[in-house]
């Protein structure tokens, strides 16, 4: 069938269990093709009505989309996603611009980021600033593994990957770490949808109230930050008070944050030393 045909059958599968069947359509249809989703118009490619029906399976199951194509873009490049690490979200880029921001005046900056995952953060970190040194930490091995094969897949040099819990000791001498910890509050489970809950539990609950990660980070990272040295987190929504108020018992300073394009404030920063 022609690319007309085929995403109209596709949405039409789609439909009953999907909210946005025509744009999942369309990124179903143009990965089959090959092709970048703005460009399927331009498209001749005679798409197979089977591998419209696998994929359109594993989407029934629950299967995201982003595990079924096995790679997902993020800032400005594309990165190796499947079973056992968290997909990248649009919502964290505003963390990565954060970070860029902070550190744009220091010279070779060291930077950290715990609960690494795939390394998104990581690597569009290092990508932006050549002369910086990255620490990605993860401690779960499925998770591990993407943020190794992420580092070969970018061609990145300057990002260092370590095996660690950031819940143990801490290590090293930053200038800026920044986290997208787990924040999702254990009450929170039950509303989740099947797709969220196909990816890994350790990289989405935070605790009864989503804030373990926060208070374990700000108490004992501090420690690993250089003078005037910034903690940058990525929080939920309706936790940017609570994740301020952690860092000011923790002994930050001049704790500040951004907030999303619909207004959300998503990213709580603050630094160590009253500088």
């Amino acid at each position: 069938m022609n690319v007309r045909e085929a995403i109209k059958y596709t949405a039409d599968l789609l439909t009953p269990f999907s909210d946005e069947a025509g744009t999942e359509a369309k990124l179903i249809v143009s990965h089959i093709a090959g092709t970048e989703p703005n460009r399927l118009s331009l498209c001749d490619t005679d798409i197979e009505k089977e591998k419209i029906d696998e994929t359109i399976e594993k989407r029934r199951q629950g299967i995201p989309l982003q595990y079924i194509f096995g790679k997902w873009w993020f800032y400005k490049s594309e990165f190796l996603v499947g079973e056992g690490v968290l997909i990248p979200r649009q919502d964290t880029e505003l963390l990565v611009e954060t970070g860029l921001e902070l550190v744009k005046n220091i010279k070779a900056p060291k930077i950290c980021d715990l609960c690494s995952g795939s390394g998104c953060i990581a690597i569009s970190l290092a990508k932006e600033l050549p002369d910086s040194k990255v620490t990605a930490v993860e401690k779960y091995d499925g998770a591990y593994e993407y943020l190794l094969k992420n580092i070969e897949f970018n061609a990145v040099q300057n990002v260092e990957a370590v095996k660690a819990d950031v819940t143990g000791a801490p290590f090293g001498s930053f200038d800026l770490i920044v986290s997208n910890p787990p924040y999702i509050p254990e009450s929170d489970r039950k509303d989740l949808s099947r797709e969220v809950l196909n990816e890994p539990h350790t990289a989405l609950f935070g605790g009864q109230d989503g804030l373990d990660f926060y208070r374990i980070i700000a108490k004992n990272w501090k420690r690993s930050l250089n003078i005037g040295g910034i903690l940058a987190f990525e929080v939920g929504i309706k936790e940017a008070d609570q994740v301020s108020q952690i860092l000011k018992n923790e002994g930050f300073k001049n704790i500040s944050f951004k907030c999303d394009l619909i207004g959300i404030q998503r990213v709580v920063f603050g630094t160590v030393n009253g500088i």
